[in-house]
């Protein structure tokens, strides 16, 4: 990616990237019948996060500015910053008790290993590991 994306590159590529095939679940016979053109998405990489202080807006926001500097690692291929609140979701399914959520795509599982120990990555846990009191992580890579 170019340096001037960079700046948007959380924030951009969250739409395109959570409504493709990342929800449709379609395998690429159905998504041809169906018409969409979607790209693949080899390896996603989930993780949540609950701050310890989540009505504390300076830690929030500090957190928030955490995650959108991962997108300077070229690995990612795409990414959605999110988060929930229990009056945003009614369905009873729905886990909406984590404060944040970013969902990283990547081309490979490779890639994403190389993102585990890139030195950004490595500052955004020791910088921001204070502020959480839990962090789950689910990663997914694509069924062909």
């Amino acid at each position: 990616m170019e340096k001037s994306s960079r700046r948007n590159f959380l924030e951009s590529s969250a739409t395109a990237m959570a409504g493709g095939a990342i929800l449709t679940g379609l395998t690429s016979a159905e998504t041809e019948a169906h018409g969409n053109d979607h790209k693949s998405i080899p390896f996603v990489h989930h993780v949540f996060f609950w701050l310890k202080n989540p009505k504390n807006k300076k830690e929030s926001d500090q957190l928030l500015a955490g995650l959108k500097a991962l997108g300077a690692i070229k690995e990612i291929k795409g990414a959605h910053i999110g988060s929930a609140s229990v009056n945003d979701f009614d369905k009873p399914v729905t886990d909406a008790s984590y404060s944040f959520s970013v969902m990283l795509i990547f081309g490979s599982k490779k890639d994403e290993e190389k993102y585990l120990v890139h030195p950004l990555h490595k500052k955004f846990i020791d910088d921001h590991k204070h502020l959480w009191s839990k962090v789950v992580v689910y990663d997914s890579i694509q069924i062909e």
